[in-house]
């Protein structure tokens, strides 16, 4: 059996609310909790394996509590005598001369193997080659030796694979054609988020946790390898995305909609976007504050208003002036609120006496 896992971006703190209990960023901990089952799993079930292809960390200067808790889960790994191999991702590279890998502090603990350069090192059947995170990983790739499991770990973009956030976050993007590719008995990628098999044996596991709202609809776990290649889903946070069309709307039609379609956010990860046309008057009668408050009740809540607002003519800058009924009348039909009229123009009697 093997266990392979990638892009576990420890350190990440996007979308976060801190724990008032604890003084922990609770998304961050998502994270963690979502490594540390991975970390369950190998220990329960020591699988002759454990690959971890890239991204371990979401920076290359980690806080000392995510090098720590990296330390704590690798250490669990060590004592259960399972061989364990780590290769860098673009996110824990170091961009800068004179500046360490984290990955680094891990590299004399036993049964945990650290590749930060390009390897090939024998475990018992298996014959391992990886290639850490470069633009130009072809060249580094070596044919496997008959006579051996061969498996090659990669953290790059293959040709043809289903991308999601990781397309935003690197300018110099690695890549390489599936041609290039030997046949190796298993390939185990990094750096694509979403899970996906390209061809048989050449996988990635994805994320281990949602990374943002482009992979919302994504399954997140890790893959165990026995004969099939099964995904082992991880529990993550839940996230919410909607859209309100405010056009035709009044600003009270609009606050009800969007209160009404907030019900059991909580805890989870929300964002509401308000599009279309509106006119002023409708505009001011969204009752924000309200929205606000009820979002609070989620781990993280943003509201973004995208809407076009139509502005009411100014009829009092007009050279002539209608009589105070007639722009009345204007100033309802523009803003939608004809209704009003008949008591507006019964306080304009009262007030002129007519």
């Amino acid at each position: 059996m093997i266990v392979h896992t990638a892009d576990s971006h420890l350190g990440l703190t996007r979308y976060y609310r801190i724990d008032p209990e604890t003084g922990l960023n609770i998304r961050l901990m998502d994270f963690c909790h979502a490594f540390r089952n991975v970390v369950d799993f190998v220990v329960e079930n020591k699988p002759e394996l454990f690959l971890i292809s890239g991204d371990l960390f979401d920076k290359v200067n980690p806080t000392n509590f995510i090098r720590k808790f990296v330390q704590e889960e690798l250490f669990r790994v060590s004592e259960a005598r399972v061989d364990t191999f780590i290769i860098p991702g673009n996110h824990e590279t170091p961009r800068t001369r004179g500046v360490a890998n984290p990955l680094t502090l891990y590299r004399h603990i036993p049964h945990i193997f650290i590749g930060l350069k390009p390897f090939e090192k024998r475990i018992g059947d298996y014959r391992i080659y990886g290639v850490p995170y470069t633009e130009n990983p072809e060249k580094y790739i070596r044919n496997p030796e008959r006579g051996s499991k061969n498996i090659l770990m990669l953290h790059t973009t293959v040709e043809g694979a289903k991308l999601s956030s990781e397309r935003y976050m690197s300018f110099d993007e690695s890549s390489i054609l599936f041609s290039k590719i030997p046949d190796y008995d298993y390939i185990a990628l990094g750096h694509v988020h979403k899970f996906q098999i390209l061809r048989e044996k050449l996988v990635y596991p994805g994320s281990l946790e949602k990374y943002d709202f482009s992979e919302i609809n994504d399954d997140k776990g890790f893959v165990v390898v026995d004969g099939d290649i099964e995904l082992i889903k991880t529990e993550t946070r839940e996230m919410v995305e909607f859209t309100v069309s405010c056009e035709n709307k009044t600003g009270f039609d609009i606050t009800k909609e969007v209160l009404e379609r907030l019900e059991g956010i909580e805890d989870k990860i929300v964002r509401v976007s308000l599009e279309g046309k509106i006119h002023a008057a409708d505009k001011k009668n969204i009752n924000y504050q309200r929205i606000r408050e009820k979002g609070n009740s989620a781990l993280y809540f943003v509201l973004k208003d995208v809407m076009v607002t139509e502005k009411v003519p100014d009829f009092r800058e007009e050279k002539f002036l209608f009589s105070p009924k007639k722009e009345l009348k204007n100033y309802l039909e523009i803003s939608n609120q004809e209704f009003a009229y008949d008591a507006g123009a019964e306080i304009i009697d009262e007030v002129l006496g007519t």
